[in-house]
């Protein structure tokens, strides 16, 4: 067997039809690399370097406490598998990070009257190598596509779901129950969670497909698979995906990431069957506190600040909608991005200048200096209702990034 493993990725997170901002996120990791992966990728690499974390998340509470709460939850996810020993397993290290995500969000909301009623789903999946870890809170899915078939493999964390494993609901009454979509558990509302894993082996030409509820409220299991099997590539189905879930009234927010696996260093096996592995479930009866995050986190400092706000200024590069100069503060701050509000408009990908008193835990460019000025690129734009856009950026250099 070769060594390379070739993983082409397609992602697009749309606010629908009816609601202007967007309280979905996701995320897209190299995490060998520690480095954002593009909406829209082809990465081949050796079978051993290819370890990737895709992160879909569905904010609760509101307008911009729902964004803020989605973006908070992919990006400490992100940031506790970044700070978590390589030798740790990713059971463990899956565990432990979406467990600090809650840890973090339920903080905040307990002591930080701004931030109060922040709440998230999220579904986490790990790859590596071969192996595949999925990790889900609440109901937003993950799907596998193999043999001609359609599997999902997370369990919606909801008062339908339970009433239907009860057999109190027969599936096919569940979309009339009231209340079918109350969520059991999310992000940041408890001080504990628990963190359902499941696990399975990658064969070739396995699909990925991670989703919020706004793509699964309109279409079906078999309508997903249709779409994909009849599409030229993943980018063509996210995107068709996304419209006919907006075509059918688009009343929430829609996020599709889609991840197809090819190369030699994956078994080729025709008929193979999935072989789902549950490593932890939800129980909505019990409550199993774990103590994976405190074991594997308990010595480490978050490389985020929420609680505080620090004045930014931003500077807009050679932006299609013209220059500008712009005062905002941050909603949250990381080592190598932030988030804020503008009135100007920008797009994915633009190039701005950033002006911000950086505390010192922060500082991995210039330890010395109070001061950040840096390049940085958009990676999130979110219209809100007052007319301002949520902006994430990805921090790039001290220096402009063609030099």
């Amino acid at each position: 067997m070769g060594e390379n493993i070739k993983a082409t990725i397609s992602a697009i997170s749309d606010p629908g039809m009816v609601r202007s901002n967007n309280e979905d996120s996701f995320l897209l990791i190299d995490l060998k690399r520690g480095k954002s992966i593009a909406d829209h990728s082809t990465i081949e690499k050796k079978g051993e370097e290819s370890v990737y974390l895709l992160i879909v998340s569905d904010g609760v509470g509101g307008s911009q406490l729902g964004e803020l709460a989605s973006e908070l939850t992919v990006l400490s996810i992100k940031d506790a598998m970044m700070l978590i020993e390589q030798e740790v397993p990713v059971f463990d290290k899956l565990t432990a990070a979406v467990e600090h995500a809650n840890h973090l969000l339920f903080t905040e909301n307990t002591n930080n009257p701004r931030l109060a009623g922040m709440k998230a789903t999220v579904t986490a999946v790990v790859v590596e190598y071969t192996k595949v870890y999925v990790a889900s809170v609440g109901d937003s899915r993950a799907y596998l596509i193999r043999n001609n078939e359609i599997s999902q493999l997370t369990t919606d964390q909801t008062l339908g779901n339970i009433l239907v494993e009860q057999g109190i609901l027969k599936p096919e009454d569940v979309s009339k129950h009231p209340r079918k979509n109350v969520i059991l558990q999310a992000i940041g509302n408890a001080e504990v969670i628990q963190v359902a894993v499941n696990s399975f082996d990658l064969l070739q030409g396995d699909m990925l497909l991670l989703c919020s509820d706004g793509l699964t409220n309109k279409l079906t299991d078999d309508e997903l698979y249709n779409i994909l099997h009849n599409s030229s590539s993943i980018e063509e189905a996210s995107k068709t995906m996304v419209q006919t879930a907006k075509e059918r009234g688009g009343e929430d927010n829609i996020t599709v990431v889609i991840a197809k696996f090819e190369g030699d260093a994956i078994a080729a096996v025709d008929g193979q069957p999935l072989e789902l592995q549950e490593l932890s479930t939800y129980d909505p009866y019990t409550v199993k506190k774990s103590s994976l995050r405190t074991t594997l986190l308990h010595n480490v400092k978050t490389n985020r600040e929420i609680s505080t706000v620090f004045p930014i200024e931003i500077k807009s590069i050679n932006s299609e909608y013209g220059d500008f100069v712009e005062q905002s503060e941050t909603l949250q701050l990381g080592l190598k991005d932030a988030s804020f509000l503008i009135k100007n408009k920008v797009n994915i990908d633009d190039l701005l200048y950033i002006s911000l008193p950086m505390p010192p835990w922060l500082r991995l460019f210039d330890p010395d200096k109070p001061l950040y000025q840096l390049y940085a690129q958009v990676r999130k734009i979110s219209p809100q209702e007052s007319g301002f856009y949520l902006v994430r950026v990805s921090f790039i250099s001290k220096d402009y990034p063609d030099e």
